[in-house]
């Protein structure tokens, strides 16, 4: 197996280079990646070098929405085997805090992300992840699909957070892949009444194209 990495070595500069196959843990699986999402956080690492107090040192692999194949397993992994596709959660958490115990692990101080600082990313063919937190994906759902799997769980997340109903109006302000996908999780909360704001006619034509009303 070959793996090659996408490395961002300054600002607006990134090389593709050569790296090692990552070795799997016991309760590790190696997966190989075939789709990587590019998120606007990545885009901002690349033209910033920073987001806040997270600061790029050094090179540093960028890409946290991501999907592949399952092509080894650790001896103490049951739940999944070689050949699944998974979508790939991109905290890896403690699992012991109050927050991932009340089931809200996206919040767990000790988070690990990938592609925040001073964790790499997943812009590679061959990643090394925590079983249980890769997430096996329906034979309807494509890898590409997979890698959307973590954007669309932000619009869920909004959707839910807003107390979205049937029959309810909603503005989204946005239409992004964010804004988009907010905007089908908003459809399937029943929301019948969707306006979509922005600055770009593409992306309004497109919400459009997505049901925005």
């Amino acid at each position: 197996m070959k793996n090659r990495a996408v490395f961002m070595t300054g600002l607006n500069k990134m090389e593709i280079r050569d790296v090692e196959v990552p070795k799997i843990k016991e309760n590790e699986v190696l997966v190989k990646l075939e789709y990587v999402g590019i998120c606007g956080s990545d885009v901002h690492y690349l033209e910033h070098g920073s987001i806040g107090d997270f600061v790029v040192n050094g090179d540093f692999i960028l890409g946290h929405e991501c999907a592949g194949e399952i092509v080894e397993i650790g001896s103490k992994v049951t739940d999944l085997q070689i050949g699944d596709k998974v979508a790939l959660e991109p905290g890896c958490t403690c699992g012991q805090c109050e927050f991932c115990k009340n089931g809200k692990y996206n919040l767990c101080p000790d988070v690990e992300f990938l592609a925040t600082p001073p964790y790499h990313g997943c812009l590679e063919n061959y990643i090394a992840f925590p079983a249980n937190m890769c997430f096996k994906l329906p034979d309807n759902i494509t890898s590409k699909e997979g890698a959307l799997v973590e954007p669309l769980a932000v619009g869920m997340h909004a959707a839910a957070q807003g107390n979205v109903k049937l029959g309810d109006s909603v503005i989204i302000l946005g239409a992004g892949c964010i804004g988009l996908v907010t905007l089908l999780a908003c459809k399937a909360y029943g929301a019948t009444d969707i306006t979509v704001v922005d600055v770009m006619q593409k992306r309004l034509d497109y919400a459009m194209k997505l049901g925005a009303t």
